[in-house]
């Protein structure tokens, strides 16, 4: 009974661990939207093709794009435990999009982060073949626990005389807010990063013990199965040959030749296991791996001269390995890597104090060379590809490093239960924060407002739909450049067939149209065909003034509703009458920047030619009339060639609808010229707000780029105005 009893002290908190770990990842499966994650809609499409078809999909010959270029474990997984749910899904499932998705999407906030539209299906009990996809999730929910316990055991491999350690090595892993992310999205992320650690714990094991045949047919049937889970865990067999040396390197002359069968015999498990898939890939790719025809789809490059992608990844990388989520666009406070990579580095730095216990040869090694051979990879795949640098790709490393982390924190500490406990409550606090303080509000629908309602009080009724009940602006007083906020409260009347969009215009005193921002309600969280009715909730909408803004003037802000294709919906008032198509919500004051010419700016043309103002006389004209456009250049040094000036109304297509192109004004260094252009507009013209497009050419076409402060190109051109063009 005594024995019974240890045991079960030993087990209780690794089991408190993985229901918590269980319990949380459950909790976002269910709050996080369907195919929010990145590649999520992709990884399904993989599942539904091997349900549907009955076979594995072809890159290139799909109608949509999957992710058939993965071994099929996990998705072969997936699509055995949900193939029972009735579902109408094909391979070519699509979920209608947001197209305002992504907004300022390096932002931390809640300002359309989904990408998709999403209905009252997708919610329990999972409609319409729903369930199939959350089946999917759980799933990998099941290997993320399954990666929990073999860091677990690894851990009390490495730290045998501390398992407090390996507790915590395992807690860090369970904790880390992207890995409970991903665990509970479709992917096979998870499913590598539990065959990696799988084949390091058997390599330790081979390391410590030494060869044994029956270690030999586990290690080799695990580096399969890991082959067939994700290509980069090839970069798993370096590490077995390290172990498998480790193991024979003092058994005198015979250690060459032990060493070279038991490689044998772990390859040949492995080919047996997995040899087909890569067989499969050279007959219809060309290649083994599959990766040329990844390269030719994905739009790959070559990687010997792309080392400024790994520099510039490098804090993608980095941020995505701890906490962002979606596709990116819903990042933690910067605050918080830092610390992370602090807390990371006071670890590592543990290693170099003195200590008594002494450092286990045979595993540390295979640990450092698990981390660095992902790092690798990693960065090699950031030369080759745009989508790279992902945190997730590391997965596979990642209990391993936990386990180095966790030992050069407990060298600092000296006590293996504290630094256990401190690291499962830090790590345990930042889950909670980051899924439920981050991620939570930017996918969620909005909350009901409190008293009283922020802005003035409105009653305007919307058609149907909607009713105004408060609405504000601020700031009263901005400069170009600047942003403002225009805060809305609603009251869904009714859900729509098809998602409203809201619009913000900003007009100004002569009717241009300044600056506009466009968005479903609720920042793409409450779209009109998922209201709530008589469930108010505030909006608060970020409208960017442009740096070129014309100043100083009085801007009138306009909220409404329309249906792309079927128009605006009219405003009812409280009496009843319709009085517009939109509600004014408050105006605004643009305040002209401080400066010596009109409209003061600097935009830096190839550091040669600054354009610093303007002036737009008259600001609002009839179609066919002509309007005065006047440049002030500052000629920074000594132009290169004889640049001539471009200076035309255009619209959103760039279709220009009238032009002024010719000489410069003369350019002589260290002074301010004045240019004057009058730009007479087609008879033909549509009515609307156009910008004027002005930049620099030269003979053969080619055109002054505007650079950043750092030299970097930023455009070909700078927008000014806008112009109205009035209707008869």
């Amino acid at each position: 009974m005594s024995r019974a009893m240890e045991n079960l002290r030993r087990v209780s908190p690794l089991l408190l661990l993985l229901t918590a770990f269980l319990a949380l990842a459950t909790v976002v499966s269910v709050m996080d939207p369907l195919f929010e994650p990145t590649d999520e809609i992709r990884h399904y499409r993989y599942i539904r093709h091997l349900v549907v078809e009955h076979r594995l999909p072809v890159q290139g010959e799909e109608t949509v794009r999957s992710q058939s270029h993965h071994p099929p474990l996990y998705y072969a997984l997936s699509g055995l435990f949900s193939a029972w749910v009735p579902c109408s899904h094909t391979p070519a499932f699509q979920q209608p999009t947001n197209p305002f998705w992504g907004y300022r999407s390096w932002e931390v906030g809640v300002d359309n982060k989904l990408q998709y539209l999403h209905s009252e299906a997708e919610r329990f009990p999972f409609r319409e073949g729903y369930l199939a996809a959350m089946v999917g999730r759980w799933v990998n929910i099941l290997l993320g626990a399954l990666t929990i316990y073999l860091t677990y055991r690894l851990g009390r491999r490495v730290w045998q005389e501390r398992p407090a350690l390996a507790w915590a090595a395992a807690a860090l892993v369970a904790f880390t807010p992207q890995f409970v992310y991903l665990s509970a999205a479709m992917n096979n992320d998870i499913a590598a990063a539990g065959a990696g650690t799988g084949v390091l714990l058997l390599s330790v094991v081979v390391a410590q013990q030494g060869l044994s045949r029956k270690r030999l047919i586990a290690l080799g049937t695990a580096y399969g199965l890991a082959l067939l889970t994700k290509f980069h865990l090839v970069v798993m067999g370096g590490v077995i040959a390290l172990a498998l040396a480790s193991a024979t390197w003092r058994t005198g002359r015979r250690s060459v030749q032990r060493w070279v069968g038991g490689m044998a015999v772990v390859l040949a498990l492995a080919a047996l296991l997995a040899g087909w898939w890569f067989a499969r890939n050279w007959l219809l790719y060309g290649d083994p791996s599959g990766l040329n025809k990844v390269n030719e789809l994905w739009g790959g490059r070559a990687a010997g001269s792309n080392w400024w992608a790994l520099w510039q990844g490098l804090p993608y990388l980095w941020t995505s390995l701890w906490g962002r989520f979606g596709y990116g666009q819903i990042p933690l406070p910067r605050t918080i890597y830092d610390g992370l990579l602090a807390f990371c580095a006071l670890s590592l730095l543990g290693y170099l104090l003195p200590r008594r216990s002494r450092l286990d040869g045979r595993a540390l090694p295979l640990l450092a060379v698990t981390v660095l051979g992902f790092v690798a990879v990693v960065s090699y795949y950031i030369l080759i590809q745009p989508a790279g640098p992902m945190g997730r790709f590391l997965f596979p490393a990642f209990p391993a490093f936990a386990v180095l982390l966790v030992g050069g924190l407990e060298r600092w500490t000296r006590r293996p239960v504290w630094t256990a406990v401190a690291v499962a409550a830090a790590m345990g606090g930042l889950a909670l924060v980051a899924l439920f303080g981050f991620l939570r509000p930017a996918v969620s629908y909005p909350q009901r407002p409190t008293s009283p309602l922020p802005g003035q009080p409105r009653d305007a009724r919307l058609g149907d739909v909607a009713r105004m009940l408060s609405a504000g602006v601020s700031p009263a007083t901005a400069h170009p450049g600047e942003q403002l906020f225009v805060t809305v409260t609603w009251e869904p009347l009714r859900q729509s067939e098809s998602p409203y969009i809201v619009y913000v215009h900003l007009v100004d005193e002569a009717g241009v149209l300044v600056a506009q921002r466009d968005t479903w309600p609720g920042l793409g969280r409450a779209p009109t065909t998922a209201w709530r009715p008589g469930v108010p909730f505030v909006d608060i909408y970020q409208v960017d003034l442009p740096a070129t803004t014309y100043a100083p003037d009085h801007i009138t802000v306009r909220v409404g509703l329309y249906e792309p294709g079927a128009g605006r919906l009219p405003v009812v008032d409280s009496t009843g009458e319709v009085v517009g198509d939109g509600v004014e919500v408050g105006t605004v004051e643009v305040a002209a920047q401080l400066g010596p010419w009109p409209n003061n700016l600097h935009a830096d043309f190839g550091a040669e030619i600054a354009l610093v103002g303007y002036e737009i006389a008259p600001r609002s004209i009839v179609a066919g009339e002509t309007f005065t456009l006047t440049l002030y250049w500052e000629v920074l040094r000594q132009p290169e060639r004889d640049y001539q000036v471009f200076a035309q109304l255009i619209d959103p297509a760039y279709q220009v609808w009238g032009s002024k192109d010719g000489a410069g004004p003369g350019w002589a260094p260290g002074e301010v010229v004045q240019d004057v252009r009058r730009i007479t507009t087609l008879p033909e013209t549509p009515p609307g707000s156009y910008p004027v497009q002005v930049g620099l050419f030269y003979e053969g076409s080619g055109r002054l780029p505007v650079v950043a402060p750092d030299g970097r190109p930023l455009d070909e051109r700078v927008l000014l105005g806008p112009v109205r063009v009035r209707g008869e």
